[in-house]
Formats: C-alpha cells, structure tokens, sequence
C-alpha cells in the first residue's frame, strides 16, 4: 500500500498491527479472567485495563494486589515495570516531537511495545513520511491492538465473573 495521505497511512498501520490482535487477544483475556478471581468486579477489570493498558504492569500490580502490598509499593512496581515506555517514548520523538500536543499526548497515552516497534521501522524505512502520515500510521498500529485488548479485557472478566456465579448456585 503506498502512502499519500494520513488516512492511508493510517490503514496501512491497521493492516500491519493486525497480527497483533493474536497476541493480545489471549493476553487480555487471561488478565480479565486473573484480575475477576482476585476479587475486581467487572467495572474494575476494565478501568484497570483503560487506564494503564500494559499488561505486564496490571499482572504485577494484580500479584502485589493480592499479597496486600502497601498501594505504594503496587503504583512503584507497575511504573518501575513499565518504564521502557518512557524509552519507546524517547525513540519516537524525532518522528512524531512536531505533531500537536494533545496528538503526542494521546500517541503517549496508546504507546506499548507492539505500536512501537511497527512505527519505528515504517519510520527508519520511509523518512519521506510526513508527520501527520507517521501520526496517522502509529495510530492505525494502535487501532486493532487497542480494540481487542479492551475488548478481551471485558470477554475474560465477564467469561470468570459468569463462571462464578454459576458456581454459586
């Protein structure tokens, strides 16, 4: 697909982050399942997963959850965890630093390792690209990655939370 304008950029990162969709799917799912048995109700599982969306830091923080760990040590450990994001964060700035704030916040805010990886080798691979075609392909990575993660987030929770009760009765 050649890329003339953000939104085939934009498409051309759905298309590329789509493969993604078969890691995270089961990723998430497993999460939604562990966060229902470790006691979260469903509107927990899914605020944890929309506002940290990492699952390496939700499972660590989840396990600390669970031993009883000072709220301190669960938000230092899951940062700590997640710190190479500051480091993705840093690699991509000479590629998108130009674009809008609120666009780089919500880059930021979407940024994790699939996303990054795909967008920084379109990047190296095709400096050609404008800024709001990089914006628009980092974006697409995003798209599919972002859906299924909040979605099978939600399957997982749901899928223990309706094991449970069926266990109850």
């Amino acid at each position: 697909m050649h890329i003339t304008t953000p939104k085939s950029a934009y498409l051309l990162g759905v298309r590329d982050g789509a493969p993604f969709m078969l890691v995270a799917g089961p990723f998430a799912a497993l999460f939604g399942v562990a966060a229902t048995e470790a006691g979260l109700n469903l509107f927990e599982v899914m605020a944890f997963s929309v506002v940290v969306i990492a699952g390496a830091a939700q499972f660590t923080a989840l396990q600390l959850m669970q031993d009883n760990a000072p709220t301190f040590v669960v938000i230092l450990s899951a940062l700590a965890v997640n710190l190479r994001v500051a480091m993705y964060s840093a690699a991509m700035t000479p590629y998108l630093g130009a674009a809008p704030l609120w666009q780089r916040a919500f880059a930021a805010y979407l940024l994790v390792a699939q996303c990054y990886a795909l967008s920084h080798a379109k990047f190296d691979a095709a400096p050609e690209m404008t800024v709001p075609q990089r914006m628009g392909y980092f974006m697409g990575t995003c798209t599919l990655v972002m859906a299924m993660w909040f979605g099978a987030s939600f399957a997982g929770a749901a899928l223990a939370n309706s094991i449970r009760i069926k266990d109850l009765v």
